[in-house]
């Protein structure tokens, strides 16, 4: 079901995204996704590090669900709320125009829904009950690209397609909030001695967060920032695919992170044993993701975005580099969780927002969005290396190599194989392929570990 719907929804939003860039053009988009990249920074500094203390306190045996999962709550709401307002305030200093002041503004709407429906995540994820989540995000996606559709007949500004995402958040965040009531009385508290004591648990991973967000999203405040709005758009359909993507391997550790959370705490064997697991599944999806996405980058753009976004193909090519990395890293970053390692971790983050803060500084006046591609990848390289540097020597443990080691001499063989045919896009798509039954020819997966990824899927 989950699998399922993340293919849907992966449609739903290509679809989105070229209604949205056929539109709009490059500077139009640039603009609607400054918007999104702006509340972005603050909703990321409102997270406080709830989701994750969420999933891990209420993963522990005779844990109070209803006061933590409505304190935590209470908590979020209280945060993001006071996080927008000071947003809303500070961009009346930027040099944007108008327009996109006013659509940062309705956008809030957005930022709200999206950051209560995050942390009401954690209910479905303890209880591996995600199916009601996808069915929510199916149907506010559905809600949204009916709506988009509405609004590009009329051909409108940049503002009406703001108000589409509020609304269809809203729907998605009233949904969610139904739902997680089935599982668990979720309401609105405010302990306060209890928000203290929460908030001393998540302040290492809320710094860390911190680091996160200046690297994951600054780059395109700061492309704003010395470029047109056209450099934006070019990087941001890019960076889009680059989202789309790297949603599936999280959602894959997210069903995996309480079962490491309680294994952290009761057997480092069996908390070896999974991370293994875990690295394996990713390694095998991780390397073809990323030959695809760099060979077929100009056929992906030119079908989702048209001739205008030109330019984003060799952005996505770059880019193809960090979805690879993101896959580990998303696994590296929840395991120092479930060790309680997330003070040692700052430090990482934060060498790591410097070094692509540093990097885009340097870099955009002169190469644009080339820049904010190369230093994301730089910046995941070093941020994925030293997560799990971090974890070898809490665990004494480094990952088997081997089954990458088949993932990436199966990836050669399909590019070898694929690549000098010049074939159409569909046709080298499905021929790519080929790529599962030759691994599983190495023996790089078994019928077990088919049934149990398929399981978890």
């Amino acid at each position: 079901m989950a699998a399922f719907s993340r293919l849907l929804l992966g449609g739903i939003s290509l679809i989105v995204v070229g209604l949205l860039t056929r539109t709009l053009g490059p500077a139009g988009y640039g603009q609607y996704s400054l918007i999104f990249a702006y509340h972005f920074i603050f909703t990321a500094l409102a997270d406080l590090g709830l989701y994750t203390i969420l999933v891990r306190e209420i993963s522990r045996p005779q844990a109070d669900e209803r006061k933590i999962v409505s304190n935590i709550f209470g908590l979020r709401l209280t945060a993001v709320v006071l996080l927008l307002a000071v947003a809303v305030l500070a961009v009346q200093w930027l040099p944007y125009p108008t327009e996109v002041k006013l659509g940062i503004l309705i956008a809030s709407l957005f930022s709200i829904g999206s950051s209560l429906v995050q942390v009401l995540t954690g209910v479905f994820q303890k209880y591996l009950k995600l199916y009601y989540v996808s069915a929510a995000d199916v149907v506010s996606r559905l809600v949204q690209l009916f709506l988009l559709i509405l609004v590009v007949n009329y051909r409108p500004g940049l503002l009406p397609f703001i108000w589409v995402v509020a609304v269809s958040e809203i729907i998605h965040f009233a949904l969610v909030f139904v739902f997680a009531r089935r599982l668990v009385p979720v309401g609105l508290a405010a302990d306060l001695d209890y928000w203290q004591e929460t908030f001393k648990k998540s302040l290492p991973i809320a710094v860390s967060l911190v680091f996160v967000l200046l690297y994951f999203k600054l780059d395109t405040i700061l492309l704003s920032l010395f470029k047109p709005a056209y450099d934006v758009g070019v990087y941001s359909v890019a960076y889009k695919i680059l989202e789309l993507i790297i949603f599936l391997p999280a959602m894959y550790i997210g069903l995996v992170m309480p079962l490491l959370s309680r294994q952290a705490l009761a057997s480092t064997g069996d908390f070896l044993k999974t991370f293994r697991k875990s690295f394996n599944v990713l390694a095998i999806f991780a390397l073809p993701a990323m030959a695809y996405l760099a060979l077929r980058a100009e056929d992906i753009i030119r079908l989702i975005s048209g001739s205008e976004f030109g330019p984003s193909v060799r952005v996505l090519q770059i880019l193809s580099v960090a979805i690879m990395l993101i896959f580990f890293g998303n696994l590296g970053g929840n395991a120092v969780v479930a060790l309680d390692l997330q003070k040692q971790s700052i430090k990482i983050y934060f060498l790591g927002a410097i070094l692509n803060i540093g990097g885009n500084l340097l870099l955009i006046p002169r190469y644009s969005y080339f820049a904010t591609a190369w230093t994301t990848v730089l910046t995941e390289l070093f941020i994925t290396l030293g997560l799990f540097w971090l974890i070898r020597n809490k665990i004494k443990f480094w990952p088997d190599f081997r089954i990458l080691a088949k993932a990436a001499l199966a990836t050669i063989l399909i590019v070898f194989l694929v690549h000098p045919l010049r074939l159409e896009f569909a046709a080298a798509t499905a021929l790519a392929l080929l790529y599962f039954p030759i691994l599983y020819l190495f023996k790089g997966f078994n019928r077990a570990d088919l049934k149990e990824m398929i399981s978890r899927s």
